[in-house]
């Protein structure tokens, strides 16, 4: 018996290596020792086309995870990929840990090893479970619920940064799938696809953030490699496609801004500044433009108070503005409010405190004047 064992397997890895391969599905899990993938399902060489990292993330890995997939799905045929999370995440632990200990702080965070950078990048998972669950979760209830929310996070990056992939999904030929291994039990809870499926399919990004930098994107942030008078004024269409970008790469947790070396400084200083787009934004602390479109300086002419309103600081905005697109040459305006503003909240309850009485009157007369 145990011959004929021995000569199925040395068969078997004959016509892999002979043949070539041909794996029934791609799965994206995390590298944890307690997970092994082709342990779990049971599956034998030529089965699986597996991808591991810590936190089976996109994040900071997305080149090589999306191209991987790409090959899997397009020269290998495979029809199914599977994202699969587990129970007892270090690496979710992590991220819910350091999302918890900078929540408030204004403080840009900085990182000195990969690892800092990796738990960084999951933050943004940690921010947006925190929010699906409200109140003020532990770490540790965060990082439990976290883990269903970074499955989809990365199913959503893969559809949101791949055209194959894609394409393949709309056809039919594809599907991505979520699941999470749970360590306390060895079974494995499948769920189903992304939420978000549908509105992704229709995205136009080509490429992961990390290599945005090679498209034609990249040539439009000038020949210093930020802005300055030498580049001509960017088109409103162009400047806006960027900020679109970037905003789309901030809010995967993904950005490739920041990187400013001795070069881009001296430039800056001595060639001038050449911002693409002016930004009126709110003062709020939590809402950072320059991040929250993932520029560089030298992009954004920016203009910040509380409410982002032109209702008291006309002047030094509106006259901010002029010099903006006038000796700048800057060819977009956006103004950009947020959710949760303290501002209009104060407003509003100012408003139905006092309706009715004669300061609202005055008040409303005061604004006719502004708008008129």
């Amino acid at each position: 018996m145990q011959l004929l064992r021995l000569g199925f397997f040395l068969d078997t890895r004959k016509a892999l290596v002979v043949k070539g391969q041909a794996p029934m599905a791609a799965i994206v899990g995390c590298s944890d020792s307690r997970a092994p993938v082709e342990t779990i399902f049971d599956a034998g060489p030529g089965d699986l086309f597996i991808l591991r990292n810590a936190g089976n993330t996109c994040t900071h890995a997305e080149g090589s995870i999306v191209g991987s997939l790409e090959f899997c799905v397009g020269k290998l045929g495979s029809r199914l990929v599977v994202v699969m999370g587990h129970t007892n995440c270090g690496a979710l632990a992590g991220a819910a840990g350091t999302y918890l200990g900078s929540k408030g702080s204004e403080e840009t965070q900085t990182t000195s090893t990969a690892l800092e950078g990796l738990l960084q990048g999951l933050t943004s998972v940690a921010s947006q479970a925190a929010e699906e669950m409200g109140g003020k979760p532990t770490a540790a209830e965060l990082a439990s619920y976290a883990v269903k929310t970074n499955v989809f996070a990365t199913i959503n990056f893969l559809l949101k940064f791949s055209e194959p992939i894609r394409e393949l999904v709309r056809s039919g030929a594809l599907e991505i799938q979520g699941a999470v291994y749970k360590l306390e039990t060895g079974e494995v809870e499948f769920l189903g696809r992304s939420p978000k499926q549908a509105e992704l399919l229709s995205s136009k990004m080509f490429l992961p953030p990390s290599m945005a930098g090679t498209s034609d994107a990249a040539v439009l942030l000038g020949a210093h490699g930020v802005r300055t008078p030498e580049d001509p004024p960017m088109k409103p269409k162009e400047a806006l496609r960027l900020l679109k970008e970037g905003n789309e790469r901030f809010a995967v947790g993904a950005p490739i801004a920041g990187k400013v070396d001795a070069q881009m400084r001296k430039a800056l200083a001595t060639v001038g500044q050449a911002p693409h787009t002016a930004v009126l934004g709110c003062a709020d602390s939590r809402v950072p433009l320059e991040l929250v479109f993932d520029t560089l300086p030298g992009d954004l002419f920016v203009l910040r108070n509380a409410g982002n309103t032109v209702v008291h600081s006309e002047g030094s905005v509106l006259g901010s503005l002029e010099f903006c697109v006038g000796a700048l040459k800057s060819q977009l305006i956006v103004v950009l409010g947020h959710t949760a503003c303290g501002a209009m909240k104060g407003a509003v309850k100012d408003y139905l405190a006092n309706k009715g009485t004669t300061r609202v009157e005055e008040t409303r007369k005061s604004i006719w004047v502004v708008l008129w």
